[in-house]
């Protein structure tokens, strides 16, 4: 059976966890609609180096790449092919990259043909448009060895400019990839048309296991060779971003600076200025930076006196003890200030990434029933299920961001680990996720947000409800947003358990709470509750909150959601709402409510306005314009202007609307 294999290495700018905002993955994935899948059955060979390299070789600025010129070149073992086979492996050198080069051309490109291969062609795309190569030449080459296959491509403008070989086998051989350590985010994309399966494969987690440091990465070994005025620089620094912290009025508060060199020459110490309002600081960084490195620089300000939310700015003042003057070298975080007094309880939400074909995610659902438990009140899960029958397409590109693997879970979007054990910051142990969710909820917070009048119609498939949210903090800006998300209770499904496979010899080995997976069979069927059937703003939706914030006042705010088709039981539905911070993108708050049924009249016109009733509250959507409501006597009880939706709260009557547009 002929296979075909796409290996995909991607490329990204540094990713500084630490603020919450993971790197978005590049539009490759997006265009292919892959999803995430294990990494099992590939190992990493450190006993085979098909090139070493010089540790005192120098980065070519001509070079346009994502690798180290010192780094080794290791094996990466995958599975082998088979007569017909069809390999690609292939690399993004990202715009942020490739705009150094423009108007150079590529002339030749540097990497390693694993041998067994018969016919290898060479190719180069726009990784936005895979549809036609912008170069395509089949080329000569020797095997397991560095070789520079010939190229002739002028670089025109910045795009994700993805660099290929295609291999094809008439012999069954064995399959493997050369990688280099870097400290590019990375993943490779793998498509098997005989087995369908498809995704992307985070090694960033594969280099943290085998050598404990999560700042390093693996690399496709390719080089694009080209000449030309443009190229690297030797010394080129860029701030990255400054993070948003909060903390308490008058105490230290700690922020990150992230810092890119881009430069062929290693940084050996740089100086920034930190500017808050009136204040000034100098923070000076003397660890060097190498090509392509990026650091997380920590400093202190002094927060506010006064409840309030300030811009950040950080400016590059010094590289290598020579003074700059470049105002594209800076970057704006903010620090919010919050008086201990006013600060709220924060609701902790935790994003369980799961589905029902990972043998390993029962703990997770069942971690969810105890924290429930034991959080009632201040608690929210939500099951994100990723290929399987429950799995929304509005959540996969929030999967490829968040998730860690499956099982995995973000707390507020600020921690990230297994959904039992937790993070390894703040969790671990048995329920160890406990102990994340106590450091989340203890965290400052500046805003409190209240759900109520939640109406459920079931004719008009639809959840109309008000928010409250009341901050203490002033802001002359508004960098909040709202996200709404359904989740369900009461679903079916066959779930695959691992448990019992490897824990039916020794079940003590398992926490008490988890031991009963041992005895049930590798595939049963489990109730699935939390689980995610619709978003909208999953990543904030502008323009929900008013600008300027105002210490102590409450904005209040009515919302329609569809319920989407695919819900079968209205009635088990749960609304959550979220409050994020649109600057770091955590969850600053968050709260959920089971909407009321309607139960009293309901009228619907063709197109719109659309009233419900229940229990004394009269619930209008999908309506933009002036509404009037009067009395059985004729008088006016109401005269109001309505957004989209607007909840009453009346004495049981009867009632006559009148709208105007």
């Amino acid at each position: 059976m002929k296979h075909l294999y796409l290996t995909v290495l991607l490329s990204l700018c540094s990713c500084l966890t630490s603020w919450g905002q993971p790197s978005n993955t590049p539009c490759l994935q997006t265009a292919t609609g892959a999803k995430v899948i294990a990494t099992a059955g590939c190992q990493l060979s450190s006993a085979c180096y098909p090139f070493r390299a010089n540790e005192n070789a120098e980065q070519d600025p001509k070079t346009l790449t994502n690798l180290p010129a010192d780094a080794e070149v290791f094996h990466q073992n995958l599975n082998p092919v088979f007569p017909g086979d069809c390999v690609t492996h292939a690399s993004i050198m990202s715009a942020d990259l490739v705009e150094y080069f423009i108007g150079n051309t590529i002339t030749k490109v540097q990497t390693i043909v694993p041998k067994g291969s018969t016919k290898v062609k060479l190719w180069i795309a726009d990784a936005d448009n895979l549809g036609t190569p912008l170069y395509s030449k089949y080329v000569t080459c020797e095997r397991d060895k560095v070789v520079e296959l010939p190229c002739d491509l002028k670089i025109e403008k910045a795009f994700n400019l993805l660099v290929a070989i295609t291999m094809e086998y008439n012999e069954k051989s064995d399959c493997w990839a050369p990688i280099v350590p870097c400290n590019r985010y990375s993943a490779w994309f793998l498509e098997d048309t005989s087995t369908g399966i498809a995704g992307f494969l985070d090694y960033t987690n594969m280099r943290a296991q085998l050598y404990g440091d999560e700042n390093l990465c693996y690399g496709y070994f390719f080089n694009c060779i080209t000449e030309g005025e443009g190229g690297f620089r030797d010394y080129e620094i860029k701030v990255e971003g400054v993070s948003h912290t909060r903390a308490y009025i008058g105490e230290a508060s700690d922020f990150t600076i992230g810092v890119t060199n881009y430069g062929t020459k290693k940084i050996a110490s740089a100086k920034f200025l930190a500017r808050m309002g009136d204040a000034e600081q100098v923070i000076e960084h003397e660890q060097p930076i190498k090509f392509l490195y990026y650091a997380n620089i920590k400093s202190q300000l002094s927060t506010p006196t006064t409840p309030v939310r300030v811009p950040l700015s950080v400016e590059l003042i010094e590289v290598g003890g020579e003074s700059i003057s470049d105002s594209n070298c800076s970057e704006d975080g903010s620090i919010t200030a919050v008086d201990p007094k006013l600060s709220v309880q924060r609701n902790t939400v935790m994003e369980e990434f799961t589905g029902t074909w990972c043998g390993w995610c029962p703990r997770g659902a069942r971690a969810i029933e105890l924290l429930m438990e034991k959080y009632p009140d201040t608690f929210i899960p939500i099951a994100i299920h990723g290929n399987d029958e429950f799995s929304v397409s509005e959540f996969d590109s929030h999967i490829s961001s968040y998730s860690k693997g499956f099982p995995s879970c973000t707390v507020n979007r600020l921690t990230f680990g297994d959904p039992y054990t937790g993070s390894t910051e703040h969790g671990g142990g048995n329920l160890g996720i406990a102990k994340d969710l106590l450091y989340v909820s203890k965290l400052p917070c500046e805003a409190s947000l209240t759900l109520k009048d939640a109406i459920l119609d079931t004719d008009a498939r639809e959840i109309t409800f008000t928010a409250d949210v009341c901050f203490s903090i002033d802001s002359k800006t508004a960098p909040y947003a709202y996200g709404f998300v359904l989740t369900e209770d009461g679903l079916s499904g066959m779930q695959s358990n691992y448990y019992c496979i490897n824990y039916q010899d020794n079940p003590e080995a398992v926490p008490a709470d988890l031991r009963d997976f041992v005895s049930k069979t590798s595939k049963f069927k489990m109730d699935m509750n939390h689980v995610a059937r619709y978003c909208n703003g999953i990543n904030g939706l502008s323009g929900c909150i008013d600008a300027p914030i105002v210490k102590g006042e409450t904005q209040t705010k009515s919302f329609t959601v569809d319920i989407p088709s695919t819900v079968t039981k209205p009635e088990n539905l749960t609304l959550v709402v979220l409050l994020l911070d649109s600057d770091s993108g955590e969850i600053l708050n968050a709260a959920s409510i089971v909407p009321s049924i309607t139960d009293g009249i309901a009228a619907t016109t063709a197109d719109r306005p659309q009233v419900s009733a229940s229990d004394g509250l009269l619930a209008l959507s999908r309506f933009n314009g002036h509404v009037s409501i009067y009395n059985a006597a004729g008088q006016k009880i109401a005269d109001t202007m309505v957004n989209n939706a607007a909840v009453f709260n009346l004495e049981k009557g009867c009632y006559i609307i009148r709208t105007a547009n």
